[in-house]
């Protein structure tokens, strides 16, 4: 993995944040190892605003807002490769029972990255001398490329194979 980041401030009110990862994984084919994911995020501390200064209730204040996108590598090493696997159960030659190889998987050039993209809005409150705080998060996520295991046609010779298939999403609301 690679990671380069870029934070900034501007007089405590004004908050920047962006990111880029790379990220490589030999679990895919050698056109797909590689992947970016970037991400950005931005808060204002309003109760740093000169406006706020006479407000003695609230200790803090802010909004965020973010957005970017990760990656999911979680499959066995090499699952985009073909495969051989051996059995020696079978006929006998000359008294002895010999190592037969069978092809038991598929190549799948195209595999690649699961990848997710999230977007969340926030707001941070601390009240009384920060006695009382409250943060509440609303959040979006999309997932697509999943990596899920199809069923293929016997007829083919392979019971299944791990595919780029599908996308899900989640949202809600955290306080």
């Amino acid at each position: 993995s690679h990671l380069a980041r870029i934070n900034y401030n501007y007089k405590n009110r004004y908050y920047l944040t962006a990111t880029t990862r790379a990220d490589g994984a030999s679990n895919f084919s050698s056109d797909n190892k590689w992947a970016i994911f970037p991400s950005a995020a931005f808060k204002w501390n309003v109760s740093s605003e000169k406006f706020m200064k006479g407000v003695r209730q609230i200790d803090e204040l802010s909004f965020r807002l973010s957005g970017g996108a990760s990656g999911n590598d979680a499959i066995s090493r090499y699952m985009s490769l073909a495969r051989l696997s051996s059995t020696s159960g079978g006929y006998v030659f000359n008294g002895v029972q010999p190592v037969a190889y069978f092809p038991s998987r598929i190549a799948n050039e195209g595999l690649t990255w699961e990848k997710t993209t999230t977007y969340n809005a926030g707001m941070d409150l601390s009240l009384f001398n920060k006695r009382l705080d409250i943060t509440v998060d609303v959040y979006k996520s999309n997932t697509s490329d999943l990596l899920l295991t199809v069923q293929l046609p016997t007829q083919v010779g392979y019971n299944s194979r791990l595919a780029n298939i599908g996308k899900t999403s989640n949202k809600g609301i955290e306080v």
